[in-house]
């Protein structure tokens, strides 16, 4: 092996192969010819002594080891960039780079993407790559900057801040209150159409806490015609008088001004007011807060700050 061998240069290759499905689409992407970048990964595969890439006439498959060395590749060039990025900020005291986020999309769409163009005008050099999903996103894995989480956290090796609280109430068109009643406590949910937000679809009950006394919280089955994980679904089956549903008011102000969703229970208390409501978090991959990027920390304290105004905003309204 040439003693200018370099591992990063050909981990990208590697990695290039990997994600555009071969060496000739990754031979186009480079500008090479496919027979170079073959032996750019023949010679990774010898250094490190283990097999990366099955190769046959037709295809090229990922074996174990190249999906482990995947990750950590994909962790140098990272490393590589933020060096750069972070001597780059040093000389101009200003972010620069990609930040890789994931977000619900009701977040994206309702609060961040109408607040781009700020963002855009404070930090011009930072480039966003956000992915729009309600599922909970491999951080490591998928090589993200930060993520945003709604509810307990199942890992404890990320690292979180906690920016706010969502409380849901329960909510109904007036049209299906006039044709099917207006429920006067949760057991009498059992009679009427249920929509549901579900990761999984498997929701059964709905648990309530009196929001004055210190009694018991009441735990009751809900019939739910319609569970999923888009919680614009569920308001938009909501003010179709498909059902009762539970959201946070943030979601549906406009449905609220026009008279279109009313509140039930307002003497009940969708989320244990014991823990403070469901909190929504900033996740990061591991490690230490005082290692996070000038540009990755100007986005978390963005997405802290807009996400906070829409909930003062939401919670004004209410009052008012």
């Amino acid at each position: 092996m040439s003693n200018n061998f370099n591992e990063l240069q050909a981990a990208e290759t590697f990695l290039m192969v990997v994600n555009s499905g071969g060496f000739a689409a990754a031979a186009k992407l480079k500008g090479e010819n496919p027979s170079s970048v073959s032996r750019s990964v023949a010679q990774l595969e010898a250094h490190l002594n283990i097999r990366l890439l099955n190769r046959t006439t037709r295809q090229v498959r990922i074996t174990e080891a190249g999906e482990i060395y995947k990750l950590h590749a994909q962790r140098m060039l990272d490393s590589q960039q933020e060096a750069r990025d972070a001597i780059t900020q040093l000389q101009s005291g200003q972010p620069q780079g990609t930040v890789r986020i994931s977000l619900p999309v009701i977040v994206g769409e309702k609060i961040l993407a109408h607040r781009l163009s700020e963002f855009h005008a404070r930090y011009p050099d930072v480039q966003l790559q956000v992915d729009l999903s309600n599922r909970n996103a491999m951080i490591v894995e998928e090589g993200l900057d930060i993520a945003l989480r709604v509810g307990p956290l199942q890992d404890s090796t990320l690292r979180a801040r906690k920016i706010a609280t969502i409380w849901r109430k329960l909510y109904a068109a007036p049209s299906y209150l006039e044709q099917h009643g207006i429920p006067k406590t949760p057991a009498d949910l059992i009679d009427h159409q249920c929509i549901a937000f579900s990761q999984r679809g498997d929701l059964k009950e709905w648990e309530f806490w009196p929001r004055h006394g210190q009694g018991p919280s009441q735990k009751h089955r809900v019939i739910s015609w319609l569970s999923c994980s888009s919680p614009i679904m569920v308001v938009r089956a909501i003010e179709a008088g498909l059902g009762l549903g539970r959201s946070a008011d943030w979601m549906i102000l406009d449905a609220l001004a026009r008279g279109e969703l009313v509140e039930i229970f307002q003497d009940w208390y969708c989320d244990n007011p014991a823990t403070g409501g469901l909190p929504m978090y900033l996740v990061f991959p591991p490690g230490l807060s005082s290692q996070l990027s000038l540009k990755t920390r100007v986005v978390a304290d963005f997405l802290e700050q807009i996400v906070q105004a829409e909930f003062k905003k939401a919670e004004k309204t209410s009052i008012c």
